[in-house]
């Protein structure tokens, strides 16, 4: 039990100081994090909260992402994922939300403002949209976000 919870310190550990060393890093290092937070994110999200037709859609979607050099470019991406999920893997708040984030992920210029919005968007995903390894992931996944 001690060695478990030692792990856990020590991994919650490193994941404070990378996301602190993250929050200094070029804005290079800040895309590159944006990408895998964003990857992140989509791997957490289950297949039965996503459109059936995903799974076609998916592979250019991935390519998407690893290739986006813009902020506009991974909030576009974002804005495909988050249209792919259907109302019930969103909290009922996110029926009035919705359209102002929309608004803001296609102005957001930064990799700050779609990292701020694509962790609102997690905020209101319902745990029942997640895959069961999500729980595990999502903390050292906000702290890498939130650096940006």
């Amino acid at each position: 039990m001690v060695m478990v919870a030692r792990r856990g310190f020590l991994a919650a550990a490193a994941s404070a100081v990378g996301a602190i060393a993250l929050a200094g890093a070029p804005a290079a290092a800040q895309s590159a994090a944006l990408r895998q937070g964003v990857l992140g994110f989509e791997d957490g999200v289950s297949w039965a909260a996503v459109s059936p037709t995903w799974a076609a859609q998916r592979g250019a979607w991935l390519a998407s992402v690893r290739g986006a050099s813009s902020p506009a470019a991974l909030g576009a991406a974002i804005l495909r994922l988050e249209g792919a999920m259907g109302w019930s893997s969103v909290q009922n708040s996110w029926r009035t939300r919705r359209a102002g984030w929309v608004a803001a992920m296609q102005s957001a210029a930064s990799d700050h403002d779609v990292a701020a919005l694509l962790i609102e968007l997690e905020a209101v995903t319902q745990w029942s949209a997640m895959r069961p390894t999500w729980r595990a992931a999502r903390t050292p996944w906000l702290a890498r976000l939130s650096a940006i």
